[in-house]
């Protein structure tokens, strides 16, 4: 077994603190350390799931009870405090974005690799029953067309540290790559802010590369629509495939008419932290690596470079 810190429970940390107390009660977790500044909320979190508590970062870092460290802090923290994890020889989990920079992420990507240890980053909708399905049986959406992303809501009460191409768009541009297991090389993009300090709307092309062929995506994520929206259609040759992240719920579309697939829920964030846990004990390998991280970052500063500029921008994978 392993012991597991979760830093941060001001917000989404606390869904962490929950699936790790599952996790423990599965016996895969022997020890889980809640961590936050808040000493208040530090308590009542670790109570409310079991846990342990503290409020000092560095006391994790040097215990031999931790093995791994998962980051749910605002994006400004997450360079620092992932560096120090993987100094003191700690596996670690960041959310999304890794970093605040492609710059960043490539340093914590080198450093993990050098350190042979685990660098994750919470791309959790790989874990999707829906994404796992589509990806599965994309051969019956025959040629790849075009795909079309949309996400719509209105600004989350958390921290505001990034806009929305690395807090809600950065989802599609890594599931596009992951389900077709082709890298974006062009990107377009148009967008600006209309209530906040970072970009709160943005409509993107993007070109991927998939072997000698080229697959097209339009992504749309915005801040001001007063209506949540989690949604992607692929459509090829064959078929459409349209997939609701709201309800991990995929509808096929072809010339035999609709057919909506049955498919067993598993919550993706579970799914993720026991993809984590087990990828420390060496029985799997990470679904998503540091360099899924870094590629979708390089990706964002490219859109954003794009919307800039107003000009198309090649995507770089030099380092």
């Amino acid at each position: 077994m392993v012991g597991v810190a979760i830093v941060g429970v001001g917000g989404w940390g606390q869904n962490h603190a929950r699936v790790l107390g599952f996790l423990r009660a599965e016996g895969l977790i022997d020890n889980v350390y809640v961590v936050d500044i808040n000493e208040s909320r530090a308590k009542l979190i670790a109570k409310r799931f079991g846990h342990e508590w503290t409020t000092d970062y560095e006391s994790v870092l040097v215990s031999d009870k931790v093995d791994g460290v998962i980051l749910a802090t605002p994006t400004k923290l997450h360079y620092e405090q992932a560096k120090q994890a993987l100094d003191h020889g700690k596996h670690v989990l960041v959310e999304k974005p890794l970093t605040e920079s492609a710059k960043q992420a490539f340093d914590l990507v080198k450093t993990a690799l050098e350190q042979k240890l685990i660098l994750m980053v919470g791309f959790l909708l790989r874990y999707s029953p829906a994404t796992q399905f589509v990806k599965t049986n994309i051969d019956k959406l025959g040629k790849p067309l075009v795909v079309s992303a949309k996400r719509t809501s209105l600004w989350p009460n958390r921290p505001h540290d990034v806009g929305v191409v690395r807090d809600l768009a950065i989802h599609d541009i890594d599931l596009i790559r992951y389900i077709f297991e082709a890298d974006p090389i062009i990107a377009y993009a148009r967008g600006g802010a209309v209530s906040h300090e970072y970009e709160d709307h943005v409509a993107i092309f993007l070109e991927y590369a998939a072997g000698r062929e080229t697959l097209h995506a339009l992504i749309e994520a915005n801040w001001l629509t007063p209506f949540k929206i989690r949604r992607m259609e692929i459509t090829g040759s064959n078929a459409v495939f349209i997939i609701d992240y709201d309800l991990h719920k995929v509808t096929i579309l072809s010339e035999d008419g609709i057919f909506v697939p049955k498919i067993t829920y598993r919550e993706p964030l579970l799914e993720q932290d026991k993809n984590f846990v087990r990828a420390i004990l060496g029985e799997e390998k990470p679904a998503v690596t540091g360099m899924d991280g870094l590629i979708a970052l390089r990706t964002c500063e490219a859109i954003l470079k794009a919307m800039n500029t107003g000009k198309a921008t090649k995507i770089s994978y030099e380092q």
